[in-house]
């Protein structure tokens, strides 16, 4: 009885199981290959490779180009790669520059700065030095990329932030009346494997767009300038992704009015494989001659970087004698310039070229006139008093002049003073750079060394009528006590 309601349980189980496989079943598979692509025949399409400009005879030149790295700059050298070889190859230097403290001692011999998409802001007085190197003539070269943003998140609402590069270049441009757009440029018609890969094939005449038909920029901002030159212009169907609209006021690359500062939407481009696609080679050949080309104008603040000869000549005048502590100024001046590599020699006589530090007196006026007369300076017959341009009246106690000339034949450095002491002192506050107590006005400076004259006495010392007061005079007035 048992084996029987087990039979039936297992019927029970299986009947079910096998009516359901009749009602579904459509007999056995049938499988069909299906086809797969050939990918050992597959062939991506490539961006067209052009001219490698880099690598033909090139002029040589030299300049040291500046690279920021102070800002927390989103970009890792080898990624301007092909910018640094192409100035290693025309002659000129790459250094970087890690810490702000520095850059106002760099720009003083650099040929040009180059911001790279930096995510800290510039500080007033950086802005500051930066216009004034541009003024002297330095060139300034700034990359963004519309890839290269920050974005914050909040810990406790978790809002994330977006903060682009843009906001940190803009400050430091704004004097050169050129503005960096935050948005990216796109063209769904023609582009180069993406729609944010542009092509540029409008370019305004400039040695910077000098043999380019076609160049690519890959997620590049758009850039604009009243004043200046747009280069780089793409096509009625290149679009803001700030306003999906064509601006031909525009474009990817922009020279400001002054000639001296450059600014792109974009680095990808300089960057493996990038560099070598269309004409972006010949481009980045230009930036570097660009780069070079920056020649400042030398003026006193440039010290120590205003001799380029070798040896210095220091031409003490007649008046002037090598006391010990002359020596002593004349060789701290000495350990200043041995950063630029420049040997110190005294000149009997009066140097005809080459490289001239001139130590006098205004007593020396004479003797040192072809020094002297270049810059419009007059002595009354007084002795009191130094007319100067710019500057109008000075009193010659306790004043200093820095008067720097540069030309063909050498650059001459003239130190008037007083007396010995106060060019001593004068000496010594060129030789430390500072020029705290200084002010400058392109090639002229007037420095206070000393002590006016209504404090000193016909000895050079204090006067009794600043040491000892003077006597009261009139009646005294009684005191209660009496």
């Amino acid at each position: 009885m048992k084996k029987n309601l087990y039979w039936i349980a297992l019927a029970a189980f299986i009947i079910p199981i096998l009516a359901r496989g009749l009602m579904f079943y459509r007999g056995f598979p049938n499988q069909r290959k299906v086809a797969t692509p050939d990918y050992q025949a597959f062939i991506s399409s490539q961006p067209p490779i052009g001219d490698i400009a880099l690598n033909k005879n090139i002029e040589q030149t030299s300049g040291v180009i500046l690279f920021d790295l102070a800002h927390a700059n989103q970009y890792q050298p080898a990624d301007v790669k092909s910018l640094q070889e192409a100035i290693e190859k025309r002659g000129g230097k790459v250094e970087s520059i890690s810490d702000t403290t520095s850059l106002e001692y760099k720009l003083k011999y650099a040929s040009a700065l180059t911001v790279i998409s930096p995510s800290t802001a510039f500080s007033a007085d950086e802005i500051r030095i930066i216009k004034a190197f541009v003024h002297r003539g330095g060139k300034l070269l700034v990359f963004t990329d519309a890839t290269h943003g920050l974005v914050y998140t909040d810990f406790f609402s978790g809002s994330t932030i977006s903060y682009p590069d843009t906001n940190l270049v803009n400050p430091l441009l704004t004097a050169f009346d050129i503005s960096v757009n935050n948005d990216y440029l796109y063209n769904i018609e023609e582009h180069e494997g993406n729609f944010r890969n542009i092509y540029f094939e409008s370019f305004e005449k400039n040695d910077l767009t000098l043999n380019l038909k076609q160049v690519a920029l890959y997620g590049t901002h758009s850039i604009e300038s009243p004043s200046g030159l747009v280069l780089l212009r793409g096509t009625d169907a290149t679009l803001s992704s700030s306003n999906d609209a064509h601006d031909p006021a525009s474009g990817g690359a922009v020279l400001s009015e002054n000639g001296n500062v450059l600014v792109f939407g974009d680095f990808t481009f300089l960057s493996s494989p990038y560099q070598n696609v269309l004409d972006n080679s010949t481009l980045i050949a230009n930036i570097a001659d660009f780069a070079l080309g920056g020649k400042q104008n030398i003026l006193l603040e440039n010290f120590p970087f205003l001799f380029t000869q070798p040896v210095l000549q220091v031409y003490p005048a007649p008046e002037v004698q090598l006391t010990a502590e002359i020596i002593s100024a004349i060789s701290g001046l000495q350990t200043s310039l041995k950063i630029s590599e420049i040997e110190i020699r005294i000149a009997t006589k009066t140097p005809r070229d080459g490289d001239v530090l001139v130590l006098g007196t205004f007593a020396d006026a004479e003797e040192l006139a072809s020094y002297i007369n270049p810059f419009n300076i007059s002595l009354d017959e007084s002795g009191d008093t130094i007319t100067l341009k710019n500057f109008g009246d000075i009193g010659r106690a306790g004043n200093g002049i820095l008067l720097f000339e540069e030309n063909k034949n050498g650059n001459r450095l003239t130190l008037l003073a007083e007396t010995p002491e106060d060019l001593i002192a004068l000496l010594s506050t060129v030789s430390s750079g500072s020029f705290y107590g200084c002010i400058l006005q392109d090639n002229i400076g007037i420095c206070s060394v000393g002590y006016g004259g209504s404090f000193l006495d016909e000895t050079g010392g204090f006067g009794e009528d600043v040491l000892t007061p003077e006597p009261a005079t009139g009646d005294a007035t009684p005191t209660p006590a009496g």
